[in-house]
């Protein structure tokens, strides 16, 4: 005698729903690794973008100690650079209370005080060897567009 397997509507439905909401990191997984391997205590990434923002390139100067990744608007030329976000790493000699001096207005933003001069946002962390300011600039971007960047940075 054969037995019949039931398995109910739901179950079969619910495969394509957790496809779907697993959603590729801003900076590919690849360059994560890249990035953590090269600059070490300072490897942080954002992992929000603005709208139509996409991961474009990063680089890493061990000379100045800078982490840049750029963010690119896809609906335009990568050679537009209007239309580019800059996010920086780099380390900050300072105590994380001097962090906001040249602030122009504090913006809270997902949990953490993002600070912004009228073109650069940016916040200090506590890393691994010392403090770190993490800062993104675009040109066409507005300060809250910017803000989330800075605020969604994780270290990597």
């Amino acid at each position: 005698m054969k037995k019949l397997l039931v398995v109910p509507l739901a179950a079969l439905c619910a495969v394509p729903v957790l496809a779907a909401a697993t959603k590729s990191p801003l900076v590919p997984t690849f360059i994560q690794h890249l990035v953590e391997r090269k600059a070490g205590a300072l490897a942080y990434a954002p992992t929000r973008a603005p709208a139509n923002y996409r991961y474009l390139s990063y680089t890493w100067n061990a000379a100045a100690q800078r982490l840049t990744i750029r963010l690119h608007d896809k609906h335009y030329a990568a050679s537009n650079a209007k239309r580019t976000a800059v996010f920086t790493a780099t380390p900050f000699a300072g105590a994380l209370s001097a962090c906001s001096a040249g602030k122009q207005k504090t913006i809270q933003y997902a949990g953490n005080k993002v600070y912004w001069d009228g073109t650069v946002a940016w916040r200090c962390v506590q890393g691994t060897r010392g403090n770190v300011k993490l800062a993104a600039t675009g040109a066409s971007l507005p300060d809250v567009g910017l803000a989330l960047v800075v605020s969604s940075a994780k270290r990597l």
